[in-house]
């Protein structure tokens, strides 16, 4: 990629874009690629998130030696169904070994046993850098065997009844909460096949619960097909049970703090949970102590990911001619959406990610600052023998992500959970992030919706630049929209005086060109930074 951001991209011709439109293979349907993934079980004996036959049965494990990289996973036209890895990578054979058995704890709580169940729960921490943890599976349906594996992290150094804990749910749907325990907010992860210490593990002040979620997805299991989850109903009842059966195994926690965290589809989740939590709330007061959410780039609305294409422009990667080009098919997911058709939605949406991958000349759809993203390095450590046996998972099989999980709630796809959050913000903390160079969930900050609500506090809130990156300058930036029409929208930056005062006259610096940035006076002319031997350096003496 050249420093502009783009590769010829007008080399690329309007009939080469609009073939790749048409040759872009969507998702089936919910229920054909159900079915071919469930055949492709039965038969390969692959995707051990449905199983045939009790667990304890199972000998024969396949490792594969290679990291799983997002952009394989999103535009390789190799990858399976079952367990979205490529065909085309080299794995080691199939070999028997020991690996256990599958730790299931639901029976030692129907018995009476939940302290039998905590030993039975703890995690061999020589493994793991010495950090105590414990895991198991959590039955949720009998009638099909569902369990839930979790992963619980007791907080360092702290009391664990004084120290609030926190629930984390990975998006997807159907990927591993346990890439955010290797890859995001637990105590370890993994380099060069090396376990390392996280340095900005939240287990410093927080007890970290981490759970796989939907049953199928990273190490929980199924043994039949209608065990998967297709809707927000489901999932959010399969939480509770687990975190009921969870707190009989550590009721320490009943009465600690407890916040629901979560990335990208887990804005669904987070909220689902909570309201399952919320409208008990009278009956467990003493039980489940919720005090808030916490969602990092989430999906929440489908109508606000329907603005996907205009991250990729205003970052620089796509012209605005190219923005046309896509037109069709944000139109196409945009009607999908006003039919309510999840599934429909669902393909279009597929297809246009992928086409504005492509046009824009990028690998995958995460951080537009690096094109080699690993994700999941941590799965040929998690496959070892001693790990599973130390996390008590047997010969179940582990993929980061699982796509017959991810077909199986495509009819989810359209469900909103703005009405939910609109309601648990009367009685909970919610906070809510998102990082820039994600563009798949990164919509652009238009402050103009909010002026019209006359909301300026809220607006300027939002507005507010972090300092830590401009030598504790305070600064504000943003859109504002002046013609809706064809949603024209200006930038912004705004920065007061240093020695502000009522009566402090501003000004408004406007460039060239025609067609210049005013971020050339910022940086060149008039503002308090300026670009030095290639780093920002402050202008001490404006």
């Amino acid at each position: 990629m050249n420093v502009f951001g783009r590769v010829a991209e007008f080399e690329i011709k309007k009939d080469v874009i609009n073939n790749l439109i048409l040759d872009v293979n969507p998702v089936k349907t919910q229920e054909s690629i159900v079915n071919i993934t469930v055949e492709v079980n039965v038969v390969n004996n692959t995707d051990n998130a449905v199983h045939e036959s009790p667990i304890h049965e199972n000998t024969t494990v396949t490792e594969k030696t290679c990291d799983t990289r997002v952009e394989d996973n999103l535009l390789d036209a190799n990858h399976t169904n079952t367990n979205n890895t490529s065909s085309n990578q080299p794995c080691e054979p199939p070999a028997k070994v020991d690996n256990g058995t599958a730790l299931i704890l639901t029976p030692y709580l129907k018995e009476g046993k939940a302290r039998e169940a905590k030993r039975a729960a703890r995690v061999d921490s020589k493994l793991f850098l010495g950090f105590k943890s414990y895991s198991g599976f959590l039955t949720v349906n009998e009638t099909y065997n569902s369990n839930i594996f979790f992963w619980y992290f007791p907080v360092l150094n702290k009391s664990v009844n004084e120290s609030p804990w926190i629930i984390w749910l990975q998006g997807g749907p159907g990927a591993s909460s346990l890439t955010g325990l290797f890859d995001e907010i637990g105590p370890f992860t993994v380099v060069n096949s090396t376990l390392k210490r996280n340095p900005h593990t939240w287990l410093h002040n927080h007890s970290l619960l981490f759970i796989d979620n939907p049953v199928g997805t990273g190490y929980s299991f199924t043994e039949h097909v209608d065990g998967f989850t297709t809707d927000m109903a489901t999932y959010s009842s399969h939480l509770f049970i687990a975190l009921k059966q969870f707190l009989q195994i550590f009721p320490e926690l009943k009465t600690v703090p407890l916040y629901l965290a979560g990335e990208s589809y887990a804005g669904k989740y987070v909220p689902a949970m909570a309201m399952e939590i919320h409208k008990r709330k009278d009956k467990l007061v003493s039980e489940i102590n919720l005090q808030g959410l916490i969602i990092g780039n989430a999906y929440v609305d489908p109508e606000v990911i329907s603005h996907i294409a205009l991250p990729f422009h205003y970052f620089g990667l796509l012209e605005k001619e190219q923005l046309e080009m896509v037109k069709p098919l944000i139109d196409a997911f945009q009607d999908a959406i006003k039919k309510n058709n999840s599934i429909q939605a669902k393909n279009k949406w597929n297809s246009l990610v992928s086409v504005l991958l492509f046009i824009s000349s990028q690998k995958h759809g995460y951080n537009f600052l690096s094109d080699d993203l690993l994700v999941g390095r941590y799965v040929k450590f998690l496959k070892t023998t001693p790990v599973k046996r130390a996390i008590h998972v047997g010969d179940i099989n582990f993929e980061w992500v699982n796509m017959t999980v991810n077909v199986k709630l495509a009819p989810d796809f359209l469900s909103s959970t703005k009405p939910m959050f609109e309601r648990l913000l009367e009685h909970y903390r919610v906070l809510a992030y998102c990082l820039s160079p994600c563009l798949a969930r990164s919509p652009a900050l238009i402050l103009s919706p909010l002026v019209k609500k006359n909301l300026p506090e809220q607006a300027r809130n939002l507005s507010l630049v972090d300092p830590k990156l401009f030598y504790n300058r305070i600064s504000y930036s943003g859109f504002f929209t002046v013609d809706e029409k064809y949603n024209s929208n200006l930038f912004f930056w705004y920065f007061p005086a240093e020695n502000y005062r009522p009566d402090s006259p501003w000004i408004l610096w406007l460039q060239g060109g025609p067609g210049a940035s005013s971020l050339a006076g910022l940086f060149d002319e008039i503002g308090p930074f300026e670009f030095k031997d290639n780093e920002l350096k402050c202008e001490y003496y404006l």
